[in-house]
């Protein structure tokens, strides 16, 4: 029997014990991002900044979204068994050397090469999903299982990693990942054929290698300049201005080689495609406005105290949220109800959480005031995510529909750094104005201010303290309302501007009446990412 006739599965596995694996190698291959789900924690453990870590998350990101383009002809080639292990045995050596060895750039070197073996990972799973999926039914299906287990694994793992760091340093997440990862190792050899493959062995001829090199180094660049372009003062700094002008170099010349080869890398005919610019403009939207959640944890761990395990019930929140909503909004797919009156609908789902915010976000509250916020925030990310990439996807011929996925993907990616960088621009903003409010307002002429003082004074001298050390202490104490007060009020202007952009989105889908007739074509053979 010829080798892609093979089953890449054995006999006597069942469908459900098949589809258990694939699931399986999903969630592992989407652990590296497990490590990011408590920053502070990282900052500690490492010694480093706030961007450093930012930056780490999209290194791994990064190099995921560029290796796919290549990954799409090396899994031709490769035995997919082979190709597995190969993967797993290479996250094995990263976690093993970042468990031993405490050392902040080794651990970027090996978020960069987690993210080519997510990359490759992802591709066999997708490569293993889509092609049992014979029906438009079961592909409907198979997109929100897909995405919604990509959705779900940040927090489902921040759930796991939260466990873990009550307990153990942040190290320990290497090992528990190196178990996870040589139980899958011990499941693959047991139940994959060795010699099964997904098409006919073709050669690694024609291969777009300086296209790899020109696009992972346009998209590590660009994430550099959006991450630090404010802490170096953007075009203030001679760095960033030099990267800028490199990677628009390195742009063109991808632009140019892309457009020339028989065999690119990404096609990039795709972008004539109609409504397919739209569906990328879609999809960055979303993965800004999706990036803001970041925001949320951070209060939720300075103001309302919360440690990684008071946390899980907000996490466990969207997960309900996510896995209902894919549920439901596939149902309407399937009914063939109007892929952009469903955006919309996620979108006002998604504004619905920003007033929420505005209203709630204050220096007093629980933790259990935010569950259903973070319900909310979930649904909306499970009635947005499936139609967005359907819409952007469908936009584009079969023939160049892998190549949608691939520029989708980097829509994503960008809007997601861009979410970064945003974030750090408003805050700061909105930080200094609410400094300056209070600046105003809390002099030695306002009589509040004495008073206030010495009702915390006194506080501390009925605790038994004597008169210089509640001094003391009624300083510090007050220095930590005031930056409390500036982070509440900083966190709802911030939800003001989501809140702003999010409805001009809306009025702007609403007046696209062009846009309401758009058909889904779910072919038989697109594979998404």
């Amino acid at each position: 029997m010829e080798a892609h006739k093979i089953p890449v599965f054995k006999s006597w596995v069942t469908e459900w014990m098949a589809r258990a694996i694939i699931f399986a190698i999903l969630m592992t291959s989407l652990f590296g991002f497990a490590l990011f789900s408590s920053p502070i924690t990282v900052m500690g453990y490492y010694g480093v900044q706030p961007t450093d870590v930012q930056y780490a998350m999209v290194v791994i990101y990064g190099s995921t979204v560029a290796f796919l383009a290549l990954d799409f002809r090396l899994v031709k080639y490769f035995a997919p068994k082979k190709y597995l292990l190969i993967a797993l045995a290479v996250n094995v050596v990263c976690a093993v050397a970042c468990f031993y060895l405490k050392d902040w750039t080794l651990f970027v070197v090996c978020q960069f090469v987690q993210g080519i073996t997510c990359a490759l990972m992802s591709g066999i799973v997708l490569q293993l999903t889509f092609p049992r999926l014979k029906t438009t039914r079961a592909r409907v299906i198979g997109y929100s299982l897909l995405y919604g287990s990509i959705q779900i694994s940040v927090p489902f793992y921040a759930i796991c990693a939260s466990v873990v760091l009550n307990h153990y340093d942040f190290n320990w997440l290497f090992y528990w990942f190196n178990l996870l990862l040589i139980i899958l190792a011990i499941v693959v050899l047991l139940t994959m054929n060795g010699h099964a493959r997904f098409t006919k062995k073709i050669p690694l001829y024609q291969v777009d290698w300086w296209g790899y090199l020109f696009y992972v180094s346009f998209v590590l660049i660009l994430g550099y300049i959006l991450i630090y372009g404010r802490q170096l003062g953007w075009f203030d700094s001679p760095l960033i201005c030099l990267l800028s002008i490199s990677n628009l170099l390195m742009l063109v010349l991808f632009v140019s080689r892309e457009s020339k080869l028989k065999r690119p890398l990404i096609n990039l005919q795709v972008f004539t495609a109609k409504n397919f610019v739209m569906g990328l403009l879609l999809l960055f939207t979303f993965y800004i406005f999706k990036g803001s959640t970041g925001l949320a944890y951070g209060y939720l761990e300075v103001i309302i105290g919360n440690d990684p395990l008071s946390t899980i019930p907000i996490w466990s929140a969207i997960i309900v949220g996510t896995v209902l909503s894919m549920f439901v909004t596939a149902r309407f797919v399937l009914m063939g109800y109007n892929l952009i009156r469903t955006i919309i609908v996620g979108f006002g789902i998604m504004a619905l959480y920003y007033g929420y915010m505005i209203l709630f976000v204050s220096v007093q509250g629980e933790t259990m005031d935010f569950i259903l916020p973070m319900f909310i925030y979930g649904v909306a990310t499970g009635v947005l995510f499936v139609p967005i990439v359907t819409f952007t996807g469908s936009s584009a011929p079969p023939k160049i529909a892998f190549n949608a996925s691939l520029v989708g993907i980097f829509a994503r990616f960008t809007g997601f750094t861009a979410s970064l960088a945003l974030n750090n621009e408003i805050q700061l903003f909105t930080k200094s104005a609410v400094r300056e409010k209070l600046r105003a307002s809390l002099t030695e002429t306002n009589p509040q201010l004495a008073i206030t003082m010495q009702d915390i004074q006194n506080q501390y001298v009925h605790a038994g303290n004597d008169m210089y050390t509640a001094k003391a202490a009624a300083g510090t104490y007050f220095n930590k309302l005031v930056s409390q007060q500036i982070l509440a009020r900083a966190t709802r202007d911030y939800y003001d501007v989501m809140l702003i952009g999010v409805m001009s989105v809306i009025i702007i889908l609403l007046f696209l009446p062009k846009l309401q007739k758009v058909l889904v074509r779910l072919k038989k053979g697109t594979i998404p990412y």
